[in-house]
């Protein structure tokens, strides 16, 4: 199952905590969280956790079920303790995928927040609009929507084999599939091109589209494509992103640690021949 819930909103509804609404409180990359031996993790309970007077700042609701967090410009931050502790936020890989998911989604919103408190035409305090999900400045009224970054991700592959590398950023990386960012003024499809052809040098034939999902934990919507390489090499690697690339053939291909990504379903409808 790929992360991302159908019924998550993030239009605001004014409404109160109830008692199965949840609290998203973050603290330098975690968030407080409750991981029973016995059980999957999950975000704390809201109304247990909110002290009197304390005003909840909305971030979204999945069909009934809201999620609430302390105002993000407001510095509280709520203590651990009965049974809560803060956890790193990748703890969303372990939850269920509807949990996992509003988390992955509030850290998207969170992180927002905190990264846009001024405006940019005048430099006023920003202040979360009361009718939809932006910041508005009560100076000039320039009105500021949530950011996300679009990127693509594709299996390519030259008959059974596919395309693995590995990123040159982080030593303990794992051979993954080819991703990256989309720039202004292209396409999709643009997109998946140059990022092979700058990464490992590769010219590509068909392009076909397979699927997306929200990967909030980046900030970034996530397209997923196969594409047939027009060659098998030479491959050559683009230092600053890729340590090294090979071609791993389909039978050798190990199945992975089930995942909620849509680069696991990638490597997977490969492995079993789907793809």
């Amino acid at each position: 199952m790929l992360l991302g819930n159908p019924d998550f909103s993030v239009t605001p509804t004014q409404l109160s905590p109830a008692s199965d609404d949840l609290l998203a409180c973050f603290d330098q990359g975690r968030v407080l969280s409750a991981w029973p031996n016995d059980a999957l993790p999950t975000l704390a309970q809201a109304a247990p956790l909110l002290p009197p007077g304390f005003a909840p700042f909305e971030l979204g609701r999945a069909g009934t079920r809201g999620l609430y967090a302390p105002d993000p410009y407001s510095g509280v931050k709520i203590e651990e303790g009965r049974g809560l502790r803060y956890q790193t936020v990748q703890i969303f890989r372990e939850m269920s995928c509807d949990d996992a998911a509003m988390l992955t989604s509030a850290w998207h919103l969170w992180t927002w927040y905190d990264h846009h408190r001024f405006c940019g035409v005048c430099a006023s305090p920003l202040r979360p609009c009361a009718t939809e999900r932006a910041l508005v400045c009560p100076a000039c009224s320039n009105l500021v929507f949530p950011a996300i970054a679009p990127a693509v991700i594709v299996a390519v592959t030259h008959g059974d084999r596919i395309l693995l590398a590995k990123s040159a950023r982080s030593p303990a990386a794992r051979y993954a599939l080819i991703s990256g960012y989309v720039e202004v003024g292209e396409t999709l499809e643009h997109a998946v091109r140059r990022e092979v052809a700058e990464e490992v040098g590769l010219k590509l034939g068909a392009v076909r589209y397979l699927g997306d999902q929200p990967w909030g934990i980046s900030g970034s919507h996530m397209f997923a494509f196969h594409a047939q390489a027009q060659s098998d090499g030479p491959i050559v690697c683009q230092a600053s992103e890729i340590a090294h690339a090979h071609w791993v053939a389909r039978d050798a291909l190990q199945p992975g640690a089930p995942s909620m990504s849509i680069a696991f379903a990638l490597m997977e409808r490969f492995r079993q021949g789907t793809l």
